[in-house]
């Protein structure tokens, strides 16, 4: 088990009373009698814990977000769900939670419960950022600690830009009405924002948990990258400036596997993973802790590891399998040569022979029925199909330390307690978004050399070694090949226009659940799908009560 930085071992007492419904972003007590006072260190560490944990208990208990199940409630599990569950990256073969159907089969409404979940977590964490910043010194740690609490802030204001448009704002805690800024005004006031906070982080980030100014770097890349989506203007050279300076910056691409049994890229979100994600040249820019004791959640590690496995996956280090996400056909896809899925359909390994199988690392999958040992390429769209394609392998509870086939007393031992929680860190946001942001930025801008040479060293560490041109086609296949499964694939189709509009029905682009027709491979149709679902709607409870502009369409 991993030690984290002083602040993460106890959580702030004075944040305990914070109300979970936050409509008018305004925190009161739960306990109108409980005393309140302003413990600093205190704070600022439950603002940190937001992106990890979901209350103020242990996995569960205490939420901080009223009305949903606390696990589904993650600031992690609800970024990507909303990010992955509408994609041709898979499905979601459970329909336990409330509102998961519509947002599988891109048919949302403004009454929708998990788009309302993750539009008062992100203001949750915002109104906690602003009581923060209205109340601490600079004594100390102070400094530091008020530049990356604005960073956790605009963090967080990111997201409501990206799925949301135009949103409520607000610097301070505060019961006056909140002016609805355009989703220009959101995407100007991050930019400025970031830009200052390159000056105010710390050059060198205080912990392996905390963030310093690449980060705010980052972030500027990525927006800029998506400054035509947010809009209307695009900003490539911009984007390629400042991914270059991330990737120019102290942290590095993991390239050389560190117990060398496993690749790279599978040591990134394994059980022991803060030893390549971490440190001074670690590929990990943000880093969310996870610790199968200190830090239990159930919209965290347990959720990536636990929901893509089912009982037949009993080496990987976790002993909970939940059996609710599977690939598409349409993923396989992109493993495929030149796009043949036959190519791949009968081949048959475990989590560490397929990546060879398939000439690239990141290929961490599996495709074995134990039950009744068939193996489909379908997309039936069927709940409770989890055999119907492959299995995503990525996250895993298990050491790098341990063999390839480890015991059943290893794997227990590897971590030291409840082999259902694991350790493995999350890496929210990695360098290797520098590499691809600075690729498709050099594309736009007619540079195919550059753009190539920037992919390439993403391609290098996952020992694929295939011959490849750079086109729109395929920058898009590549960001799914770097980043499946971690959180973003929504958004990078909104941005190649490949998602909903009139746009995105030129290219004839369709997976399974896309406008609740079936996937290619079962002979579904194309359906168009409106514009209006490249952004979520507001929840209909606040245009109403705050009196607020809803999203176009909705």
């Amino acid at each position: 088990m991993k030690n984290i930085f002083k602040y993460l071992l106890v959580l702030g007492i004075a944040v305990v009373g914070f109300n979970s419904c936050v409509d008018d972003l305004n925190v009161t007590p739960k306990d109108p009698n409980s005393i309140q006072y302003f413990e600093q260190n205190g704070i600022f560490t439950k603002i940190y814990s937001t992106l990890a944990l979901t209350g103020q208990q242990g996995p569960a208990g205490n939420g901080d977000v009223a009305g949903l199940d606390e696990g589904v409630s993650a600031f992690v599990r609800m970024i990507w769900e909303l990010n992955e569950f509408p994609t041709d990256e898979g499905w979601w073969i459970w329909d336990g939670d409330a509102g998961l159907p519509d947002i599988r089969v891109i048919s949302w409404t403004s009454q929708n419960p998990l788009i309302s979940g993750i539009y008062y977590r992100l203001y949750f964490d915002i109104s906690m950022c602003n009581h923060f910043l209205e109340n601490a010194t600079e004594d100390g740690d102070g400094a530091a600690q008020i530049a990356e609490v604005r960073f956790i802030r605009a963090l967080n204001y990111y997201y409501l830009l990206d799925m949301f448009g135009s949103v409520p704002f607000a610097e301070v805690v505060s019961e006056a009405p909140k002016p609805q800024y355009t989703r220009q005004q959101l995407y100007d006031w991050l930019v400025n924002e970031f830009i200052e906070l390159e000056t105010l982080l710390p050059e060198q980030r205080k912990s392996d948990y905390r963030v310093d100014r690449v980060a705010a770097k980052m972030l500027l890349a990525r927006l800029y990258l998506n400054a035509e989506v947010y809009t209307g203007t695009a900003q490539w050279q911009l984007a390629s400036d400042k991914a270059k300076e991330v990737m120019n910056s102290q942290y590095k691409l993991h390239t050389t596997s560190g117990g060398g049994i496993y690749s790279p890229y599978q040591e990134l979100f394994m059980g022991d993973n803060h030893k390549y994600i971490g440190g001074a040249n670690g590929e990990g820019i943000l880093n969310i802790y996870q610790d199968g004791v200190m830090c239990q959640s159930w919209g965290g590690a347990r959720f990536m590891c636990s929901a893509f496995r089912d009982k037949n996956f009993n080496s990987f280090g976790i002993s909970d399998t939940w059996s609710c996400f599977r690939t598409s056909p349409e993923f396989l896809v992109k493993w495929a040569d030149n796009g043949n899925i036959n190519s791949i359909k009968n081949m048959k390994g475990d989590e560490f022979s397929f990546p060879k199988q398939l000439g690239d690392d990141r290929a961490i999958l599996y495709n074995r029925n134990s039950d009744t040992d068939t193996y489909s390429l379908k997309g039936s769209m069927q709940n409770g199909k989890f055999y119907e394609c492959w299995s995503v392998l990525k996250y895993t509870g298990r050491y790098s330390t341990l063999p390839v086939t480890p015991s059943a007393a290893e794997i227990k031992a590897n971590a030291g307690h409840d082999p259902d929680w694991p350790d493995t860190d999350l890496p929210f946001i990695r360098v290797a978004e520098a590499y691809m942001t600075y690729a498709e930025a050099q594309f736009r801008l007619g540079n195919a050399a550059e753009a190539k040479s920037a992919v390439k060293a993403l391609r290098d560490r996952a020992h694929n070694t295939k011959e490849f041109e750079v086109t729109e086609e395929f920058l898009l296949d590549e960001w799914c090949r770097e980043f499946y499964c971690e959180g973003r694939r929504r958004t990078d189709l909104v941005r190649f226009g490949r998602f909903a509009g009139p746009q995105a029905d030129q290219y004839q682009y369709h997976w399974e659940g896309r406008g609740n027709k079936k996937s290619l491979a079962d002979g579904g149709a194309w359906e168009p799908l409106d514009a209006k679902y490249n952004v979520f709607p507001l929840p209909q409870t606040d245009v109403i009560t705050q009196g607020l502009t809803q999203t176009e369409g909705y």
